[in-house]
């Protein structure tokens, strides 16, 4: 049996945990002044590594692992029938046929030529070209770079590569890090007047070693600096470095800045030298040649890395390195100015502490720095000027106790000059950053404070704070990217990966506007002038590009860029006779793809791409106002949206209460005119019209207080449903019950209250969201009437023990009566993820397990490896029926004779192999052949976690893999 490697972290866990995680109320800032205190933080090496790696703006996802209550599959046994005729040990081939690989990582865009255009660049490999609309002109992924620059892994079990890691981010602390703000640069390299993109890209040592052998190099791991034409997108010059912490493109030149230290490579020389290498090329055939090349040589080989980089016009640049401090070594810093047509050095000033950031002041002939000591040293940081001819130093400004995270230099309009904004965060006793200043400065008297603005960290918040990581100047205003800790140990911004926040103020202080939660970036913004004036754009941490009307912060245009999809199903769009598909997930968008070009080996062909309010959390196809053409209706976060399946333009927007989370809709015919009507469970389950109009809406009695409604199922005329107290598991006495309703009025035709089982602790503890209700004609129970409900107790799992569990519980009700007609415990909680029937059976498919209910109490449970999630049958190869489930990192079929299996872990008939991205599935006939398709796709991760999170749970999983949709052919 193959061993499966799975790169998820996981936690699966009540609320409870979350609580857990919050420490009590922050103390005191420590204060920071300007002059020598006496009280001056100075940390140990130990506490100045803890505080490197917390003050950072780190731009790649990380798997995370954090406690939880994990769904067991609890073991039993049982039986089932094969597939007629077919040798039950029948293997079955996956083929993949195409990958459509989503964007991911910290994103940030850059304007290129004069038509509007612009590129984005997200920290995980991802490089594309928009127009001014947003439409995408080319796409480059981590996996196409990866076959330009003809990587082959030295360990050839480590066949799947991790994302290229584009240097983005900043770290606060130290100078000595992988993050890097000039990871990417653009300019004319190939002489045909488009600006081009260079980037440089760690490969092979994060998140975790993956050596490799490159053509022209006898590195393992290190940097690739890639070129892509600027028209095209195609690569047009590659070369693998060291470590490449810094380029940039100034009049026709590339600059590399080289940092041998920075590289964890043994195959690095030990006499390697920091450098700085300028290139100018020739350009042939579609490829760039060097034709001259310099070589500025720090003659450092100790551990240094490079500060910064910025042009300054004229063929001129000013740059930085650092000197770590060490055993007998004193940590200090160097700017110096050089030219780039030969890289003869102007002059270079050496500083006793570390140069972090460069910036121009015109005006007064000056650079302006941002230094900062080692905090072994001193927590202190300083505001320093270079006089732009003779490089003499001048300190302008010292902060104590402070850790500095932006500087920016612009006209706020105090008619002396350019004015100085520093962004610096302050900390607690125990290290932690518990607020977040923005200080303006005359730059003729930098320690005249003009104005300042604070952010506090959330009272919840007892770990780190926001810190602001995003500076900019524009029309007299500055703006603002920090990130945002509301609710960060929750699962609507759980780590913080959702919130941030994008605040512009008057050049006197006042805030001008703010977009704060899922409209901002933490640090990258992007402001830009057009003839409609200036704006202000940022890729969220969803991936929406998203622009504001910089002078009143007006939202113009929202794109979303794919990402992470987690949802398709599919229809037949374009009436060729065979199904087409529509996908989303992570961004606020939906794509629809003709279906026989994801199997036909070609590349896949988009039909259309929509725009929704929100992230995809669920797709429903159906005819839902009677022309008799299908129309795609979407759960998106805050709304439910219709679609034309034709042209993906929007019929209907269906906007959900303040604050209510859209995660689900149902589509059934609830008044029998042959329209299908719309059921969406927010806060109180709601019928609609195909164009949006309510139909009725069912709220809990008033008594439940604010309750949450699951994914509701319809049969014999009914709408079956459930709800729960809102964060019910973590109430001592929860609401819960169950309901079915009249379909055409809304009208209460039963209410039960559920019982929990007698060995359960507390009673029925809260309702399971995702798929919660299931009724169908094929569950053997009541004549066809039946329905299942989910919830959730604490009991013992049946493994000889008394210990407590949280675990599903489920029960099989007369739908017409409500009388419970069987009932038992169904794995861990939160762990199940798809009900389905067949031939007089109801399955479940839960985590790492099938359940199969027969009539009379004939229940089978069959523990499966790999670890899967959820499932249902498929037809496959000559007509045989499989069972098909999504798994960390993978995908499988059983033969549904695994559920007849003596072996305690069934073992799947057919794999696509490790694919660390992978969750989901989708299962259909999309080539018209009477064989069903798979597609490999990804998972809802927050949107799990917030639904489960609305029931008094939490449920999240990461990973930091290529994420993509592949589609496979079966045979």
């Amino acid at each position: 049996m193959r061993v499966h490697h799975s790169q998820r972290g996981v936690q699966l866990a009540s609320a409870l945990v979350a609580a857990g995680l919050c420490l009590s109320a922050a103390p005191q800032a420590l204060a920071a002044d300007g002059g020598s205190s006496g009280s001056t933080m100075k940390l140990t090496a130990a506490e100045a590594k803890k505080l490197a790696a917390d003050v950072a703006l780190d731009p790649w996802v990380k798997a995370e692992d954090t406690t939880g209550t994990k769904p067991d599959a609890a073991s039993a046994a049982g039986s089932a029938g094969a597939s007629a005729d077919v040798d039950p040990t029948t293997k079955v081939t996956m083929t993949a046929k195409s990958t459509l690989e989503g964007v991911r990582g910290m994103g940030a865009t850059v304007p290129t030529g004069k038509k509007g255009d612009y590129f984005t660049v997200n920290s995980m490999g991802n490089v594309q070209r928009h127009a001014a609309d947003g439409s995408e002109t080319w796409a480059r992924t981590s996996s196409s770079f990866y076959t330009d620059w003809q990587v082959t892994p030295l360990q050839v079990w480590k066949a799947e590569p991790y994302p290229a890691q584009i240097l983005m981010g900043y770290n606060a602390v130290s100078p000595f890090s992988a993050n890097s703000d000039s990871g990417y640069s653009t300019g004319d390299l190939t002489g045909d007047g488009v600006p081009d993109l260079v980037f440089s890209a760690l490969v092979g040592a994060n998140p975790y070693p993956r050596p490799f052998s490159a053509p022209g190099s006898d590195l393992s791991t290190g940097t690739f600096v890639t070129v892509v034409d600027g028209t095209t997108g195609a690569t047009v010059w590659s070369k693998l470095y060291n470590h490449a912490s810094m380029v940039k493109i100034v009049d026709g030149t590339l600059l590399i800045a080289d940092a041998p230290r920075m590289s964890g490579d043994a195959k690095v020389p030990a006499a390697a030298t920091m450098t700085l290498t300028g290139i100018r090329f020739s350009s042939t055939d579609g490829k760039l040649t060097p034709a001259r090349t310099w070589t500025y040589d720090t003659h450092e080989a100790r551990s240094a890395n490079w500060g910064d980089i910025q042009d300054l016009g004229k063929g001129k640049v000013v740059a930085s390195w650092n000197l770590g401090k060490g055993d007998g070594v004193d940590g200090r810093g160097r700017t110096l100015v050089l030219d780039t047509a030969d890289g003869s050095v102007s002059w270079q000033t050496e500083s006793t502490i570390y140069s972090r950031k460069l910036r121009l002041d015109a005006g007064r002939k000056r650079i302006v720095a941002l230094e900062q000591a080692d905090s072994t040293d001193a927590v202190r940081y300083e505001v320093a000027a270079y006089d732009l001819k003779t490089g003499h130093r001048a300190t302008l400004d010292s902060r104590e106790n402070v850790v500095p995270t932006a500087l920016t230099v612009g006209d706020l309009g105090a008619k002396d000059g350019d004015e100085y904004a520093v962004a610096e965060s302050s900390l607690d006793e125990n290290l932690f950053v518990n607020a977040s200043t923005v200080r303006v400065v005359g730059g003729a008297d930098a320690d005249k404070l003009l104005w300042s603005n604070t952010i506090k960290r959330d009272a919840e918040n007892g770990h780190d704070g926001p810190s602001i990581w995003g500076l900019t100047v524009a029309d007299g205003k500055l703006v603002t990217s920090a990130q945002d800790d509301r609710e960060i140990f929750e699962p609507d911004n759980r780590g913080g990966m959702r919130y941030a926040s994008l605040t512009v103020f008057s050049g006197r202080g006042a805030v001008a506007w703010q977009s704060k939660g899922v409209a901002a970036a933490p640090m990258y913004q992007d402001v830009y002038t057009d003839a409609q004036g200036t704006h202000v754009r940022v890729i969220d941490q969803t991936q929406n590009i998203r622009t504001f009307k910089l002078g009143n912060g007006k939202a113009q245009n929202v794109t979303p860029l794919q990402g992470d999809i987690a949802f398709a199903k599919s229809a037949d769009l374009n009436k060729d006779g065979k199904n087409d598909l529509v996908m989303g997930g992570s961004s606020n968008g939906v794509w629809a793809y003709s279906g026989p070009s994801l199997v036909d080996g070609g590349k896949p062909q988009k039909l259309w791409q929509a725009s929704l309010p929100g992230a995809v959390h669920d797709i429903e196809i159906g005819d839902v106002n009677g022309d008799g053409k299908p129309e795609i209706v979407v759960a998106a976060d805050t709304a439910t949206v219709v679609l034309n399946g034709k042209t993906g333009r929007t019929l209907a927007t269906i906007d959900a209460g303040e604050g209510e989370f859209v995660r689900s809709a149902k589509l059934a015919d609830l008044n029998g005119d042959g329209e299908l009507d719309i059921l969406v469970p927010t806060d109180a389950l709601h019928a609609y019209y195909g164009d949006g109009h309510a139909l009725w809406t069912y709220s809990a009695p008033k008594d439940a207080g604010d309750v949450r409604f699951t994914d509701p199922s319809v049969n014999d005329g009914r709408v079956y449903a459930s709800y729960a107290g809102l964060n019910a598991y973590q109430l001592t006495a929860p609401v819960t019950n169950a309901v079915a309703l009249n379909a055409k009025n809304g009208r209460v035709r039963w209410s039960a209250a559920p019982k929990a089982p007698d060995t359960a602790v507390g009673g029925i503890r809260t309702a399971i969201p995702n798929a919660g209700t299931f009724a169908s004609k094929e569950i053997p129970y009541a004549g066809g009437h039946a329905v299942v409900y989910l919830w959730g107790v604490s009991a013992p799992i049946d493994w000889g023990t008394d210990a407590l569990s949280p675990q599903n519980y489920m029960e099989i009700r007369d739908g017409r009566t409500g009388e419970v007609l069987h009932s038992g415990l169904a794995g861990g909680l939160w762990g199940h993820f798809s009900y389905f029937a067949k031939d007089g059976a109801l399955y479940d498919g839960a985590t790492a397990s099938f359940r199969r209910y027969r009539a009379e109490g004939d229940d089978t449970m069959q523990s499966v490896l790999p670890t899967t999630y959820g499932g249902g049958f498929m037809t496959g190869p000559g007509g045989r029926e499989l069972l098909v489930a999504g798994a960390e990192s993978g995908l499988y079929v059983f033969d549904p004779s695994a559920l007849d299996s003596e072996d305690s872990w069934a073992s799947p008939v057919g794999s696509i192999g490790s694919l660390i991205g992978a969750r989901n599935y989708f299962a259909g006939d999309l080539d018209g052949d009477g064989v069903d398709e798979v597609l490999s796709l990804n998972s809802d991760d927050s949107g799990q976690d917030r639904a489960v999170g609305e029931f008094g749970g939490g449920y999240y999983l990461s990973d930091n893999g290529i994420h993509q949709v592949k589609a496979y052919k079966l045979s």
